[in-house]
């Protein structure tokens, strides 16, 4: 089992020094949000954590084929892959703030599925056909490979991961009920495109806070009930047979606030954040003493979870030495 960090791209050198403190606590991986509007840009950010780090592995989580051109997401990733072999990972998804905030819904997930192969193929040198167009990068013949991964939510989606992307990056929750749905999904979409179903990881984006007081470990991570409610509310409205188990659903029937992007997305003090009771921010979060969260992440992990991708540090570093001290040298004794 793996955890990541992820993080915000803003207090570029607080978010460094945060970035340098998840390598030494044992953190796998720094995923970084990619949304141009309510934050600063995640690549610049990317680049620079590459350069004071020494081996954790670096992403977006996640860029999306809207408000960056797959030929420009994939010019940059196989850049950052050339410089810097082996640690570069390259998320994707529809899009959430980055999208929304300019009041359009996230991409469609048949361009989605389109745009995986075209960057993948780009990034590996190859050529590939864009508007009637033989396009290839005249400078990159071969580089280091980049996995991919996507992001995913609502059954098309998590099926189409499991027939693209070499990592699934799910944001259902943490409830074993809810996760095991998801990774049925994932392995069917593997199956129907011909690949090992086991041959894809899964990574479980949730909010993380040990801390022996159960109920202020609790209060910070109440973003992440609050934000995946929008994802499931979505998926809700636009696919009436989307089959999600009542651990997912209950948290939008309970929904009573507007979710406001600008003012408290991924804040836990919100105000959107008011309807949240104990019960559902378990539901999709881990909170509490170290061997509360051992046991939740041993319990994901049986499931077939690879990695707990937690969120968010900048600036938070007793947190992520904690983690480190807790949680990651447990999990790898």
């Amino acid at each position: 089992m793996k955890l990541g960090a992820q993080f915000l791209a803003e207090d570029f050198h607080s978010c460094m020094e945060s970035v340098g403190i998840a390598e030494r606590a044992g953190f796998a991986h720094a995923w970084f949000v990619d949304s141009q509007i309510l934050w600063q840009d995640c690549y610049v950010y990317i680049a620079r954590a590459l350069e004071v780090t020494d081996g954790i592995v670096l992403g977006t989580a996640v860029s999306n084929p809207f408000t960056r051109h797959p030929t420009v997401t994939a010019s940059v990733n196989a850049t950052l892959a050339e410089l810097h072999p082996g640690r570069v990972i390259l998320g994707l998804g529809r899009g959430d703030s980055a999208v929304r905030t300019m009041g359009m819904n996230p991409v469609p997930t048949k361009e989605l599925r389109a745009a995986v192969p075209v960057i993948r193929s780009l990034m590996a040198g190859e050529t590939v056909q864009i508007n009637e167009a033989d396009v290839h990068f005249r400078w990159h013949k071969q580089g280091p490979e980049v996995p991919i991964a996507l992001s995913a939510t609502g059954p098309k989606n998590l099926r189409a991961a499991g027939g693209l992307a070499d990592i699934v990056m799910i944001y259902v929750g943490v409830h074993s009920e809810s996760v095991a749905w998801a990774i049925d999904h994932i392995r069917t979409g593997a199956r129907d495109a011909g690949r090992d179903p086991d041959s894809v990881r899964v990574s479980v984006l949730c909010g993380l806070e040990v801390d022996d007081d159960r109920d202020a470990a609790q209060s910070a991570v109440r973003w992440a009930a609050a934000a995946c409610a929008n994802h499931i509310g979505d998926t809700m409205k636009r696919n009436a047979e989307h089959g999600m188990p009542e651990t997912m659903t209950r948290l939008v029937d309970a929904r009573t606030q507007h979710y406001d992007y600008y003012e408290g997305h991924l804040d836990s003090s919100a105000d959107h954040t008011a309807f949240l009771t104990p019960d559902l921010i378990d539901d999709f979060a881990i909170a509490g003493p170290p061997e509360h969260c051992l046991e939740r992440i041993r319990a994901l992990e049986a499931l077939g979870v690879w990695e707990v991708s937690s969120a968010y540090y900048n600036g938070r570093n007793d947190q992520l030495e904690r983690v480190g001290r807790d949680l990651i040298r447990k999990l790898d004794a």
